[in-house]
């Protein structure tokens, strides 16, 4: 590894989202190197900064999304307050958004104003349905996203309804804003232009069941929820292990990891019954084998079935819970989750962005700001205002 900048070091990003989605795209960019200031304000704190209604300290889910930023508060109700904002546009690359269509036209912060203080901003826009068509303006939130996309009709099992995903629509929506300002980013470096990325959350979910579109265009056939199983492979599920609530994930591709199967059971009489003659015959009798198998996995521990399966060449792995994923041995040498110290707050574990550079390690995280941390580093550092000014502010709660 070496000295080198992270790969988005020099890069400035003026975060001015809220919730889940927009956050995440934030505390990527700030990971690979980015200077990410997150605009708050006490007149209106991010749902996740606010005290929960039943644990009393606010959500675990801020600190996540919004690790290593600087935070500034801003009452953008106030003139002065946006003249700041503009100020920071014109020092950042990047502008980041996930209001509703319409919200940041209206505080004065819309594309084509942005443009006018900075014409080469790059602003990226991250919604439930995007920034035209008919429904642009509908609100949204995590649930529907999938619903709307028609990943939601697809999970589940056949006898159930739909399951609409939640924190798998917003976490790949803020990878997908990212992505974009990324995108972005190269083609500024290369044309010297900005331009605004519209990203649809919803869009996403389309695409990811390409196959079930495609399959409706050329066969006029329709996917069906398949629950855990493949609509191939067989057995392919998750099977229930000794212990509460201990899972194992058992997938298998080909005759030969069959009869690898097999083998590591210790060849039970049941395996070489003919309805499990071949690949296509284990897959219509997927309910009688899922028994057998489960019977036979609810012996061990998710950790013996592993070992035993992964050693015969078998994709197996256990279910894992967060208490288990902190113990993980191999997730400890890949230092998953950081030990990060704060001066005054002590010690804390963090999840650590799911990719490793060679040359230009990612920047290191760093604690999550409290609200306002860094308006005096920011608006007398970065802006030049003079400290009386900035006091004057936030008394008039401009700066709040």
């Amino acid at each position: 590894m070496t000295n080198a900048p992270a790969p988005l070091s020099g890069v400035r990003v003026a975060d001015f989202s809220v919730h889940a989605a927009g956050p995440f795209a934030g505390m990527i960019l700030a990971s690979l190197g980015a200077d990410v200031i997150k605009v708050e304000s006490a007149a209106r704190l991010d749902i996740t900064r606010r005290p929960h209604a039943m644990y009393g300290k606010p959500p675990s889910s801020f600190e996540q999304v919004n690790a290593s930023k600087r935070s500034v508060t801003l009452n953008l109700k106030e003139p002065r307050a946006l003249e700041l904002a503009y100020d920071l546009v014109r020092i950042s690359d990047v502008v980041l958004e996930n209001f509703r269509p319409g919200v940041m036209d209206r505080l004065g912060l819309g594309y084509p104003q942005l443009r006018e203080i900075k014409p080469d901003i790059i602003m990226v826009s991250l919604s439930s349905n995007g920034q035209t068509g008919p429904e642009a303006r509908y609100a949204g939130y995590a649930p529907m996203f999938a619903a709307l996309g028609g990943l939601g009709y697809l999970t589940g099992y056949p006898d159930g309804p739909p399951v609409e995903l939640r924190h798998a629509m917003d976490h790949t929506g803020g990878m997908m804003a990212a992505f974009s300002a990324v995108a972005a980013l190269c083609a500024h470096r290369s044309y010297q232009t900005g331009q605004r990325a519209d990203v649809a959350v919803r869009d996403i979910a389309t695409a990811f069941m390409g196959h079930a579109l495609m399959d409706a265009a050329m066969n006029d056939r329709d996917a069906v929820r398949l629950g855990n199983r493949d609509d191939a492979m067989a057995p392919h599920g998750v099977f229930p292990c000794q212990g509460e609530d201990q899972w194992v994930t058992i997938a298998v591709a080909n005759d030969d990891e069959w009869r690898a199967l097999k083998k590591a059971m210790s060849n039970p009489v049941w395996a070489d019954s003919d309805e499990y003659g071949d690949a296509f015959l284990r897959w219509q009798n997927q309910d009688s084998l899922e028994r057998h198998l489960s019977e036979w996995t609810a012996r061990q521990t998710p950790t013996e079935v592993t070992d035993l399966l992964q050693s015969a060449g078998i994709a197996t792995f256990p279910s894992l819970s967060a208490d288990q994923l902190l113990a993980d041995p191999h997730l400890s040498e890949r230092d998953a989750f950081p030990l990060i110290t704060h001066d005054e707050k002590g010690e804390q574990r963090a999840v650590a962005p799911p990719w490793r550079f060679s040359e230009t390690p990612a920047d290191s995280l760093r604690w999550t700001p409290e609200l306002g941390e860094n308006n005096r580093e920011v608006f007398c550092g970065l802006l030049g205002m003079e400290e009386a000014e900035l006091t004057a502010l936030q008394e008039a709660r401009v700066v709040w």
